[in-house]
């Protein structure tokens, strides 16, 4: 019959406690982002264009308005806002990260920067 020593049984121990935390964590109900926060006109804290979040039908898509060419004429670009996990993306060709902070009002494209919500009389 094999003895276990006290301190081997206690590491055993942890690694059961660590195993047991890991699958209740990946067991959890994941919290998906409401949209519906992001719909709206949003600024470029950096110079960048102004985007519009809006719901169409059951899907979000984001409007980039930019400027192209030698007459500057705005140019809106669409695209579908997916939601993979816990993560927001858009595809323009590459892909663009989307985090949004409840508690500043502000949304993070990665690798675009800060946007604020743009005010009604904007």
């Amino acid at each position: 019959m094999t003895t276990i020593s006290k301190s081997r049984l206690l590491e055993l121990a942890g690694y059961a406690l660590v195993l047991t935390s890991l699958l209740l964590t990946a067991c959890a109900e994941v919290k998906e982002p409401d949209l519906n926060k992001l719909c709206g006109n949003w600024v470029s804290i950096g110079g960048k264009p102004d985007v519009l979040i809006f719901k169409e039908g059951e899907q979000y898509k984001i409007t980039i308005f930019k400027r192209s060419g030698v007459t500057r004429k705005v140019k809106p670009e669409t695209y579908l806002i997916v939601r993979e996990g816990e993560n927001l993306f858009f595809n323009t060709g590459f892909r663009i990260d989307v985090a949004y902070n409840e508690a500043t009002d502000v949304l993070t494209f990665s690798p675009n920067g800060d946007y604020t919500r743009a005010s009604i009389n904007e």
